[in-house]
């Protein structure tokens, strides 16, 4: 692959993940149409941090610190689930009562990829810019050496 494809590439899978990330991704009862950003804010916001950040490494030419751009979204994407494996069982009664609330979309945010079956086309945006960016950005760190 030339590297103005890959390029192209980069940008348009990184333009593909920031708007997945605010597409609607699934529908919940009660909820309606959620976004990756309703469902988990913060972790929306470093894959954001995370995809803006190969378009700006390709314009600095630093091709070899590509591989940390799709690390980032993947680890971002992982958070929820390490968030879950540390969650403290010792809460009280209000706790309990709010934690239950939001619990539906944490259990969506932990197992991503289990739910593909439940995506509308925003979740699809989503997945499909991860992989093209993962693959692109690696080819472009790969080809650098």
């Amino acid at each position: 692959m030339t590297r103005n494809r890959l390029n192209l590439a980069i940008y348009l899978s990184s333009l593909m993940l920031i708007a997945g990330v605010f597409l609607p991704l699934t529908r919940l009862p009660f909820y309606g149409n959620v976004s990756y950003h309703r469902i988990a804010g913060m972790e929306s916001y470093l894959i954001i941090l995370f995809a803006i950040s190969a378009p700006v490494l390709l314009f600095l030419q630093q091709h070899r610190l590509m591989k940390f751009a799709p690390a980032g979204v993947w680890l971002a994407l992982l958070l929820p689930v390490i968030k879950g494996l540390f969650k403290s069982n010792d809460t009280g009664f209000f706790e309990k009562i709010s934690a239950s609330a939001s619990s539906a979309m944490q259990d969506f945010a932990a197992d991503f990829f289990m739910n593909i079956a439940e995506f509308h086309w925003g979740g699809f945006v989503l997945l499909i810019g991860l992989f093209i960016f993962t693959i692109s950005c690696l080819l472009s760190s790969i080809q650098s050496d």
